[in-house]
């Protein structure tokens, strides 16, 4: 984009917070809305470490030409989307929304000849959704004025046929949710209230408050942090307060409450510190790696690349790099990298650049390191990037 071009930014005015609203009902008994559900250590860990991963991830611009995609430079308004968000931040923000919401909205301000100029994240409680006349296409409104179709890019969540929004994952599993408030409250009121004490004075003679007092502070002075014999009289007894069958329980319901937020979002169990829930185990990072990108990371991916891509001139796109998720551990990398030479498959400045080293004279040919094999990279063999032309 020209200088000019982007001194022609209309920057969207951001708009403030229409609110959560007084909350899904649910069993629980516990208002939940996209406020109350991030007070969920496991809701917050889940959508801070998608929007993290992906916002994270390089986002290549690609042309397509015939069965070969070819690298291009980034369009600028992917690198300076707007002045109020960086490209980070608008990537963040967009999974933000579509974890909490299941809707996540852009603004796109464009010139008189329909070139994207600036994008803005816009709070999903701040958009109305209705259906045309014909029913064929969606109508929005954003603060209450219309906002033409082609000024806004709406990416959806889950989303049932004909529907106008995505399902709203909180709104969803309200109730697992709720439930998770609900016990992070009981505990808070209960150790709020004092808990249960770590001992008990028991004694068969009836005690003036003030003997209680005495003898409360004399054996707290005595003991605390002390191992010193005991020596109890008239009939006093020493009771140690264990936790109880219901508070174990209650703690391995917490931790199985945890696994299952962890499954709604599909985020492995133990990334977010979840105890129980996640029993698969992996030999290696790599593997891990490509686990966290296919089951978790690939969907949201695949939504945001399309949306984004729609706003490029055919035929160029967007792609995320996720090679930084699917790296292996040193040792199995090299050997990769040592393989790729050997057959051929790459040059040794192409294994370099992706272990971002500097490349060297001569590592832009081919080494063909195979008994009888001859050497390529020379000769008739096409420039590095090259393809050789078809025969006449």
């Amino acid at each position: 984009m020209s200088l000019l071009r982007r001194l022609e930014r209309r920057e969207f005015v951001p708009l403030q917070n229409t609110g959560f609203g007084s909350g899904f009902a649910n069993f629980s008994g516990e208002p939940v809305t996209e406020s109350s559900a991030l007070q969920v250590t496991a809701v917050m860990a889940c959508v801070g470490l998608i929007a993290d991963s992906v916002a994270s991830l390089p986002l290549r611009t690609m042309r397509r030409v015939g069965s070969r995609n070819t690298a291009e430079p980034t369009p600028q308004i992917l690198v300076d989307p707007s002045v109020t968000v960086t490209a980070y931040e608008l990537i963040h923000q967009t999974v933000t929304s579509l974890a909490l919401f299941g809707n996540a909205y852009l603004y796109v301000d464009r010139a008189e000849d329909g070139e994207p100029l600036a994008l803005t994240p816009i709070h999903p409680n701040n958009v109305d959704v209705t259906r045309s006349g014909d029913g064929r296409s969606r109508l929005y409104t954003v603060g209450g004025k219309t906002c033409p179709p082609d000024h806004l890019v709406h990416i959806r969540w889950w989303t049932p046929p004909q529907a106008l929004r995505g399902l709203s994952p909180v709104q969803e599993q309200k109730t697992a949710i709720g439930l998770a408030l609900a016990m992070e409250r009981h505990l808070a009121q209960f150790y709020a209230d004092g808990g249960t004490p770590s001992s008990v004075l028991e004694s068969d003679a009836d005690l003036t408050v003030e003997q209680a007092r005495v003898l409360q502070e004399t054996w707290f002075a005595q003991h605390n942090r002390r191992r010193r014999p005991a020596v109890l009289a008239g009939g006093l007894k020493w009771r140690a307060v264990t936790a109880s069958a219901a508070d174990m329980e209650l703690n391995e319901t917490r931790d199985a409450q945890i696994a299952q937020i962890a499954r709604i979002f599909r985020v492995p169990g133990y990334l977010i510190g979840a105890r129980s829930g996640d029993s698969m185990t992996y030999s290696n990072s790599e593997m891990a790696g490509q686990h966290f990108v296919t089951y978790c990371l690939l969907p949201w991916i695949t939504r945001i690349e399309t949306a984004l891509s729609a706003l490029l001139p055919a035929p160029l796109f967007v792609k995320f790099d996720v090679d930084a998720f699917l790296r292996a551990d040193t040792l199995s990398r090299l050997r990769a990298h040592q393989l790729a030479v050997m057959t051929g498959i790459r040059t040794p400045n192409e294994c370099r650049a992706v272990e971002n080293l500097e490349p060297y004279v001569g590592g832009d040919e081919f080494v063909l390191a195979l008994p009888g094999a001859p050497m390529a990279g020379s000769g008739d063999v096409p420039p590095l990037g090259v393809d050789p032309e078809p025969p006449l």
